[in-house]
């Protein structure tokens, strides 16, 4: 039979989290602006292009991803916390500890 597990939740962490990603999110959206203009590589260029279109768009969706990730890790933590205050109320209302 497995040990019982500890089921805590550090709300401080989880908002270090979603900070963390929100953050990282900003930052990658912010080197967006600095994407350099098509170089001129001769016959290389259209490679070239195509790389940098595809960086460029992957760096997008990271963006877009960490961003949801915040929110969503922001909205669980959240959720968590009004659970268990509302569950400690219940226990206390009925006579247990909480």
């Amino acid at each position: 039979m497995s040990p019982p597990v500890d089921s805590e939740v550090d709300a401080g962490v989880l908002d270090g989290i979603a900070s963390t990603l929100r953050r990282t999110s900003a930052e990658v959206d912010a080197v967006g602006n600095s994407v350099p203009a098509a170089p001129d590589a001769g016959d290389g260029t259209p490679a070239i292009v195509g790389i940098m279109a595809r960086l460029v768009d992957n760096a997008g969706q990271l963006v877009i991803g960490a961003a949801a990730a915040a929110e969503a890790v922001a909205k669980g933590n959240s959720r968590y916390q009004e659970n268990e205050a509302a569950t400690a109320g219940n226990l206390n209302n009925a006579g247990g500890t909480g």
